[in-house]
């Protein structure tokens, strides 16, 4: 697999329809396999930029500051809000572990 670029990618993403680009970037941000090589490249790059984008570097500026203010916001409100922000919370938590998994979980699709 050759590293592509930013242009690269970006011109190689844009060419996709909608709906191929949001299969490719939902199942990176579940975790789970491509269903080809192609896409497979795609997601490892997608993730990449997704990494290097500020707000995912400084995740850990504004997650924690976030959860606090939306628990207590929700004690004040409804205990059903607690549980919403707690969801939230989870899936940023998931997401962020499941974007630095990409070229794990497509390692066969990659290698062939």
């Amino acid at each position: 697999m050759s590293a592509m670029t930013n242009e690269q990618f970006a011109q190689r993403w844009n060419a996709l329809n909608k709906v191929h680009r949001r299969q490719i970037r939902r199942l990176a941000r579940i975790g789970r396999a491509q269903e080809n090589s192609a896409d497979a490249q795609l997601a490892v790059v997608f993730a990449a930029f997704q990494q290097s984008r500020s707000w995912y570097r400084r995740f850990w500026l504004w997650f924690p500051v976030l959860v606090v203010a939306g628990v207590i916001a929700g004690l004040a409100i409804h205990p059903l809000i607690v549980g919403i922000v707690v969801g939230f919370a989870a899936n940023a938590l998931f997401v962020r572990r499941n974007y630095s998994r990409v070229s794990l979980v497509n390692a066969e699709l990659l290698s062939s």
